[in-house]
């Protein structure tokens, strides 16, 4: 973690979308982790914006109600926290509504006879960040200040658009009022541990970093499983469907660093670079398999379009013609309402063509597979092979096995943890680039082009996914 002394100068945090279900279950919790950790700076105000007219009372009761109870949720360290609360209200829309936002940051300013750097969270959805971009640029609220060290940040939440081109019209206007180094694009899977882990365990280890070739490897498959339905999330998942809720972002990205060269962890523009070079190796290519299906049931979920061919589970395959990974198979499965969840990266390493396989009863391909378990847990399963006690030469399989969440006593920061303190300290390591994102679209939309022509079976809730 980053000494935050090195970057402790006074904060503004904005959440654009303060009473949101984001706001309420993640980021509060998290900004009260971080204060209770004391790596917030010294001194910060948060300011939560949103429609709703609530007083600043109000609005620390309604944050008050958003903590968890935790260890650290000390009643003392509660109320201190709530203190530093304000609230502005307003559409976003309305330029008046900034107005007041910029006063609110100008009184703090002013009780502390210094101006503050500023983070804006952007904790909406989609349909509002052309109009807020707009909006925050017109009223100069992301002014720079005088001051040495001063910053001003803005943290956007996936998607980033529909498809390609509206990607790239989202872009084109984040870059044409902002400075690259203002814009946190986030995909808070890729500050997940768990996923950060694949490059110590990519590069850090010689039996491994060794063998990640064409030459070794068989397949990379990617699967997310979910066990929920869509809920009560009815509307919103059936503008989006599967592919677009966490092949895009969340699986893409995955699939970046399990496929990337080395590069230099602790340089942002090395590693961001390594996973969009990766991407647009995949946007490259054409799949050479792709199914879609939804569950049976799911055009009676309420805000489903009657008749909706949203897709609910999807699996990608497609190779690479690649000099570094021509020949390999990649997988990306991923569907809600399946028969467990899961996030997990399957590696499966090429058979030996000179194999001690003893005597079989009948042939059996010896292979090496890695399984690297996300979620629920972070498992690292090693299928080895050796011999099985007995006179005569048979092998049997084995597994080798670190249960990582186990392995150390240091907690593991929650994503949203990371995803805030990183933008307080400027490191953009783990947020996206605006090439990961058209890199990533490039391969995504031509297959969302396919879909309507492609059948749409269905599937029986909590079995495995379609049977064909």
């Amino acid at each position: 973690m980053l000494d935050i002394q090195k970057y402790n100068f006074p904060t503004a945090i904005v959440i654009l979308g303060g009473t949101g279900d984001l706001a309420q279950t993640k980021l509060f919790p998290a900004l009260f982790d971080l204060y209770a950790q004391n790596v917030l700076p010294d001194t910060f105000t948060i300011i939560g914006l949103s429609r709703k007219d609530l007083s600043d009372e109000e609005y620390r009761a309604f944050v008050r109600n958003s903590l968890p109870t935790t260890p650290r949720r000390d009643d003392t360290v509660v109320d201190a926290f709530l203190a530093h609360i304000r609230y502005v209200s307003g559409n976003f829309d309305d330029a008046a509504m900034y107005e007041r936002l910029k006063t609110t940051l100008h009184a703090f300013d002013d009780s502390i006879a210094q101006c503050t750097s500023k983070l804006f969270y952007l904790a909406v959805p989609p349909h509002f960040y052309s109009q807020i971009f707009a909006k925050l640029k017109e009223s100069n609220a992301m002014a720079l200040c005088d001051g040495v060290g001063s910053w001003s940040r803005l943290l956007v939440e996936k998607p980033f658009g529909r498809d390609l081109d509206t990607a790239n019209a989202l872009e084109a206007q984040l870059c044409e009022l902002f400075t690259e180094d203002q814009i946190y694009r986030i995909d808070h899977y890729l500050a997940k541990d768990a996923i950060e882990n694949i490059i110590a365990l990519r590069f850090a280890n010689s039996i491994l970093a060794d063998s990640w070739t064409k030459e070794y490897i068989e397949s990379i498959a990617i699967r997310l499983f979910e066990t929920k339905d869509v809920a009560n999330r009815g509307a919103f998942y059936d503008g989006i469907g599967a592919l677009r809720d966490v092949g895009q972002n969340h699986m893409m990205q995955m699939l970046a660093l399990l496929t990337m060269g080395n590069v230099n962890v602790h340089d942002a523009l090395s590693v961001r670079e390594g996973r969009a070079q990766a991407l647009r190796s995949f946007g490259r290519q054409t799949p050479k398999h792709i199914v879609r299906a939804q569950y049976a049931g799911f055009t009676e979920t309420t805000g489903v379009a009657a008749g909706s061919e949203t897709e609910t589970y999807f699996k990608i395959e497609t190779e690479l013609d690649t000099a570094a990974w021509k020949g390999v198979r990649f997988v990306l499965e991923s569907g809600k309402a399946l028969a467990k969840s899961g996030t997990e990266a399957v590696i499966t390493f090429r058979a030996l063509d000179l194999c001690q396989c003893g005597y079989e009863p009948t042939p059996h391909k010896h292979q090496n597979i890695l399984r690297i378990t996300f979620s629920p847990e972070h498992r690292i399963n090693l299928t080895v092979w050796v011999k099985k006690p007995g006179f005569d030469f048979v092998l049997e399989q084995r597994e080798l096995e670190l249960a990582h969440t186990a392995s150390t006593d240091t907690r593991s920061p929650e994503a949203y943890e990371r995803v805030l303190f990183d933008c307080i300290a400027g490191d953009q390591t783990r947020f996206v680039s605006g090439a990961e994102v058209r890199a990533a679209w490039e391969f995504i939309t031509p297959i969302l082009e396919t879909f309507p022509t492609l059948p749409l079976p269905t599937y029986t809730p909590g079995s495995q996914g379609p049977t064909a």
